[in-house]
């Protein structure tokens, strides 16, 4: 999938989700209209989705989608907009995948590069729970883990 520059939305996430899913559910790129949850974690009511994507994409892109942001300030602020991005939940399946690419899309705007391969899918699935409990220090410290260095100008090219 190729990069994609802000502004970011509901509707990137569901272009995303089609793009990757569409081979595989009927109801790819849709946002799902049941409540889930899973084990003790409860995500965004279904009526709440919109709205609550809204406001934590209107906050990213008042902040300029951390454009010109410093490399530890950019790990704090996609740590604490992921996980708020991770309770909203839009679809039924496939969410972490998705907003895995918008985050990519995000980092690599701000001029960094990221690597998802230095994350362990255990450790990652307990720092989305602890983040859903309100400490998102364990998403910041796998993302200082894998976002690198700025990206240069001839690597951009």
């Amino acid at each position: 999938m190729e990069f994609t520059p802000p502004p970011y939305s509901l509707n990137s996430l569901k272009q995303i989700h089609r793009a990757l899913f569409s081979q595989v559910y009927s109801w790819a790129g849709e946002v799902r209209f049941s409540a889930i949850s899973k084990d003790e974690t409860r995500f965004c009511s279904p009526e709440r989705i919109a709205p609550e994507a809204a406001r934590e994409f209107t906050k990213m892109g008042a902040v300029g989608w951390f454009e010109g942001y410093s490399r530890t300030d950019l790990v704090v602020a996609v740590a604490e907009s992921y996980g708020t991005l991770n309770v909203v939940h839009p679809f039924r399946e496939g969410n972490g995948r998705t907003q895995r690419i918008l985050f990519e899309w995000l980092i690599v705007n701000a001029g960094y590069s990221i690597n998802w391969e230095l994350v362990d899918s255990e450790e990652w699935v307990n720092a989305n729970i602890r983040s859903y409990l309100g400490d998102d220090g364990w998403l910041a410290h796998i993302f200082d883990r894998c976002i690198g260095e700025p990206i240069t100008e001839s690597e951009a090219l």
